[in-house]
């Protein structure tokens, strides 16, 4: 069991990249998410520095967990950018 999903908060290092019109943040490779709702998405609460926002973490086909940035959470920042991201779970869907 990975002790990751034994936390309450997580904040971790990546470099982001753009998955069609969305730029995301991969999580580490062997993240265990606590739950999956409809769509393969997970509620939580991330933060960049100074902000945060209700989002939730994507899970693709192969397997990687990403947490999507809206344009106006990541204002200049873009593909190729390192960022260190936190977040929570979402005690309930939004």
């Amino acid at each position: 069991m990975n002790t990751m999903t034994q936390k309450s908060s997580y904040t971790f290092t990546t470099i982001l990249y753009k998955l069609e019109s969305w730029v995301v943040a991969p999580l580490p490779d062997g993240f265990e998410i606590e739950a999956v709702h409809p769509f393969g998405r997970t509620p939580v609460i991330a933060t960049l520095g100074e902000t945060s926002w209700k989002t939730s973490l994507w899970t693709d086909k192969e397997g990687t967990t990403m947490l999507p940035l809206p344009k106006k959470i990541r204002a200049k920042l873009r593909e190729g950018d390192e960022v260190t991201l936190s977040f929570v779970y979402g005690k309930q869907r939004f």
